[in-house]
């Protein structure tokens, strides 16, 4: 009997002492239907293919292996939709290049360890929910940070809320563990406006866009709040698809903005927040994502923001302080083509004031 709202998940596996270690280790979370060979799964395939959430699929099987399910998957279209996790006890070089050959979701393998598989199908969900659902969560998202701007402007009777005021507010509930990660943000970016305002006159900066520009960073990560860094974990093999999901950032973020923006008066603000979130993660050398933009084509607010962002990125990567030395080096002899040349000599100049910014702030939130 069909267990509402639970994913649907085809076990196929010839090793009916495999098929009940899979289906114990699955059925509190997910409804698991069963099949003994490759033909058999493909049968269900076909019958049920609207309600099946994921493949697990055992290399070695009769009639039909688990490559040939993968094969009637593609060929059918339902590659995208439906993705394979792959068993085996083989650990050759020769498994890997299938696997990443034929694209499939994860390579789990045998003898089986319960936190590994479980572990490997949870992630695997949680970033299906990013492909599937990004629109539904940008629609709820927007509507509540809508909601409660809303309601703090009604208290401006109360107390005189500025427009960044109400903006931190929103983005401290929904992403209260970036608190530090953003001041330190609008203060690195401050520290270069000012610096690229005074010595590069080409980019005609005034006071009141380094204040407005500084203050936008604010919703420079908002697009975490659709994509959770939960979906990408380096040391899953789903790594790669997760890293899709949070490649999408950008996009998802920007397109927030428009809607929580829709009907603001803050038109200016609407512009920076905007081209920050959407453009920050490109590179001056054209390699960058989302739009693979060039040079001078990146907006000068993302240029400023994709490299302090990428300095806090090194020097506290994974939750840990890396030395500030190390991070400039990374930046300036590693990474200096992803970024403008007159911004690159700017931080080489005033990179102490990054040193002292980041020490005096550091990573309470962790």
């Amino acid at each position: 009997m069909a267990q509402k709202n639970k994913p649907v998940v085809l076990i196929a596996e010839d090793d009916e002492v495999n098929r009940d270690i899979l289906r114990e280790i699955l059925k509190d979370g997910y409804e698991v239907i069963e099949a003994g060979d490759g033909k058999s799964a493909v049968s269900y395939i076909e019958s049920a293919k609207t309600k099946l959430n994921l493949v697990i699929a055992d290399i070695h099987m009769p009639v039909m292996d688990g490559f040939g399910v993968i094969e009637y998957l593609h060929k059918e279209g339902l590659s995208d939709r439906i993705p394979v996790i792959i068993t085996t006890a083989d650990q050759s070089a020769d498994v890997l290049l299938l696997g990443k050959k034929y694209r499939v979701a994860d390579i789990v393998y045998k003898p089986f360890k319960v936190k590994a598989i479980r572990k490997s199908v949870d992630a695997l969900f949680e970033i299906l929910k990013c492909e599937r659902g990004v629109n539904d969560v940008i629609s709820e998202k927007s509507e509540h940070f809508v909601n409660q701007y809303t309601a703090l402007k009604k208290a401006d009777s109360i107390r005189v809320f500025c427009w960044e005021d109400t903006i931190r507010l929103i983005m401290d509930e929904l992403l209260p563990g970036g608190v530090l990660h953003r001041k330190r943000i609008h203060n690195y970016t401050r520290a270069v406006l000012d610096k690229l305002k005074t010595d590069f006159p080409k980019y005609r900066l005034t006071d009141a866009d380094v204040d407005m520009i500084s203050k936008c960073t604010l919703m420079h990560d908002i697009g975490s709040v659709v994509i959770p860094d939960e979906v990408y974990d380096k040391g899953d093999a789903t790594s790669y698809r997760g890293l899709m999901q949070i490649r999408k950032r950008p996009v998802v973020g920007s397109e927030l903005i428009n809607l929580i923006f829709a009907n603001s008066t803050h038109l200016d603000e609407k512009r920076h927040c905007y081209e920050i979130c959407r453009y920050m993660r490109e590179r001056f050398d054209g390699k960058g994502y989302p739009d693979g933009l060039l040079g001078i084509e990146i907006p000068v607010s993302a240029q400023v923001v994709g490299l302090v962002h990428r300095y806090d990125e090194l020097r506290f990567k994974d939750g840990k302080i890396h030395s500030h030395k190390s991070s400039c080096n990374a930046i300036l002899e590693a990474e200096y083509k992803a970024f403008n040349p007159d911004l690159i000599d700017l931080f080489e100049e005033i990179s102490g004031t990054f040193e002292e910014i980041s020490s005096q702030i550091g990573i309470k939130e962790k």
